[in-house]
């Protein structure tokens, strides 16, 4: 009996040990996979916490600029003394900038000849002398400056910085002095019919100092010279900031035809698309068909993405930027081109209706040009807006800001709205607030 009870008794030992050791390796097990777990949900609440924000438009709209700016903002706001471009930088800018001052001055006379005759038969354009009310034109300087540009055009995709100061100083001269030829000046008041790139005659009223190159000086790009500069975004730039103790990922991407095949792999789980729209493209042709209004293009666009399955409607907050208001301030103003140029079925008042011999005053004036622009403003606004499907309309909200994507205060001011009601919709959406 005590034999059986003292084997009973060892098989209850044994039993014991083995749930004991069980147990142990269940809690170690079950520890391992609480540590696991812990970490995955650290990590899926710091992915809840990073806010992912893309920069969409049609080209040149000014995404980039806008990228360079946010960049600029809120790299000075956590490194303050980062803000300047470094000497590679510098270098590379300065080429681009001067290579767009030589290429689109080309582009200018090519297009003087194309709108001087028929069917725009837009004489003021003419570089001939016959057709031209321009005493200068046709002269033998003229003739000279422009084979002289030309010569220097050819070597547009070779490195063409200045070998020789004595001719880089006779190019500068010829450009100056085609720029002020009233036929020039006339084509490029009309470049709605022709694309060209945007903020050119911001470079052209500074050639002294774009083209500057001597033994002891060189011209060195600023700040204000980056916002203005026409770059082509290729592929997809991304950056990363901590605003607010928040990671922002910002994405900008290549707005033309060619590179919007890319935009699709940036859909899932963004936060916020800030869509781009330039105000004065309603008088641009696109630099890919000059037979497409920009503005038109931009619409159908934003009309693609607002009502694309790809993004949650719940989930992604949708941004309009109605950016370039100097640009298109300076068009409906100073250029007169009436809105119906891209919307022929516009009726509201255009600046251009009117003489200056009507206005009784220069306060009469400014008050009416406010009138026009905010008639147009109103009426762009909504051909944006109406193009979001009536089934989604409901659960799509679009904020609309007006901007001037090269003047930091405005961004600067903007942004901040912008990000803040951002962070507050992504933390709400996360549970995290």
């Amino acid at each position: 009996m005590g034999n059986c009870s003292n084997v009973d008794g060892n098989d209850d030992l044994e039993s014991g040990i083995k749930e004991h050791s069980y147990s142990e390796q269940e809690r170690g097990s079950k520890s391992k996979n609480n540590a696991i777990e812990n970490a995955m949900r650290q990590y899926e609440r710091h992915e809840k916490r990073i806010i992912k924000l893309l920069l969409l438009g049609a080209g040149s709209s000014g995404k980039s600029t806008l990228f360079r700016q946010i960049q600029h903002i809120h790299t000075n706001e956590q490194k303050k003394d980062s803000h300047a471009l470094s000497s590679t930088q510098q270098e590379n800018l300065r080429s681009l900038i001067r290579y767009n001052c030589i290429s689109q001055m080309v582009t200018l006379l090519q297009k003087s000849v194309m709108l001087s005759d028929p069917p725009y038969n837009l004489q003021q354009c003419a570089l001939d002398a016959k057709q031209s009310d321009d005493e200068n034109v046709d002269t033998e300087q003229t003739q000279k400056a422009i084979t002289l540009l030309l010569d220097f055009a050819k070597k547009v995709n070779q490195e063409y910085e200045p070998h020789n100061l004595q001719s880089w100083e006779q190019l500068t001269q010829a450009m100056k002095y085609l720029w002020r030829l009233k036929a020039v000046k006339a084509t490029f008041d009309h470049r709605q019919f022709f694309s060209l790139l945007e903020n050119m005659d911001y470079f052209w009223d500074k050639l002294d100092d774009v083209m500057q190159e001597t033994e002891h000086a060189q011209y060195l790009p600023t700040l204000q010279d980056t916002f203005n500069a026409r770059t082509t975004t290729s592929g997809i730039l991304e950056n990363e900031y901590i605003i607010q103790g928040i990671p922002f990922y910002i994405f900008d991407v290549g707005g033309q035809r060619n590179e919007r095949r890319k935009w699709i792999k940036l859909f899932d789980l963004v936060h916020a698309v800030i869509f781009v729209a330039a105000l004065n493209h309603y008088s641009c042709v696109l630099f890919e068909d000059e037979t497409c209004n920009a503005m038109k293009e931009s619409i159908q666009l934003f009309r693609d993405l607002i009502n694309s399955k790809y993004f949650n409607k719940q989930y992604t907050r949708f941004i309009l930027f109605l950016n370039k208001k100097d640009l298109f301030e300076q068009r409906l103003r100073d250029d007169k081109i009436p809105l119906t140029f891209c919307f022929e079925e516009y009726d509201g008042p255009n600046y251009g209706d009117k003489t200056d011999d009507e206005f009784g005053s220069q306060s009469e004036q400014n008050e009416y040009f406010e009138s026009c622009y905010d008639s147009a403003i109103d009426y762009i606004r909504e051909q944006y807006l109406g193009q979001i499907d009536r089934k989604i309309a409901k659960r799509v909200t679009v904020a609309v800001y007006v901007t001037m994507a090269t003047n930091t205060d405005n961004i600067e001011k903007v942004f901040n709205v912008v990000r803040s009601g951002i962070i507050q919709a992504a933390l709400r959406d996360s549970g995290l607030n």
